[in-house]
């Protein structure tokens, strides 16, 4: 009676596994019992893996692509950005350009102007003639007489 016990406990352990296996692999189709293997749960877990694995990949192949996309259309509108500012600067620099030449042009005329002034009066200065006691006639009269009494006009 004692080894007949465990050969029944045996065998319940088996059949609870193998109804276990086929609720885990779907079930029973009608009266037939799957026969379920080891090799295809490994296929079935191996396809479901590959397919998820494939599936991620694309995914984030695709979300890479976009990303450089993105970044290649950044830089194309950077670039134009700095297409114009160089533009612009270009023009502001030539518009300076002339402005310095216009002032450089207007400095020579003042300062030769100025220069002929200071000549033409240092001139007129030294062939002016001489008022009393050697004093130069751009004093007034009065001026020059109290020059000439105190001895400054000499």
């Amino acid at each position: 009676m004692a080894s007949e016990m465990p050969a029944r406990n045996l065998n319940q352990v088996e059949r609870g596994i193998e109804e276990a296996l086929r609720n885990f692999a779907g079930g029973v189709n009608g009266n037939e019992l799957p026969e379920i293997t080891a090799a295809e749960r490994i296929d079935k877990i191996g396809n479901m893996s590959a397919l998820a694995i494939v599936e991620a990949s694309e995914s984030t192949a695709k979300d890479i692509e976009e990303a450089g996309q993105a970044a290649v259309q950044i830089a194309a509108d950077i670039m134009k950005e700095a297409q114009q500012l160089a533009a612009d600067l270009r023009a502001n620099g030539k518009k300076m350009g002339e402005h310095l030449q216009e002032f450089a042009m207007l400095a020579r005329k003042v300062s030769t102007a100025m220069r002929n002034t200071r000549a033409e009066v240092l001139n007129r200065q030294l062939h002016a003639p001489r008022g009393p006691c050697g004093s130069y006639t751009w004093r007034t009269r009065s001026a020059a007489r109290r020059a000439c009494r105190s001895g400054r006009g000499r």
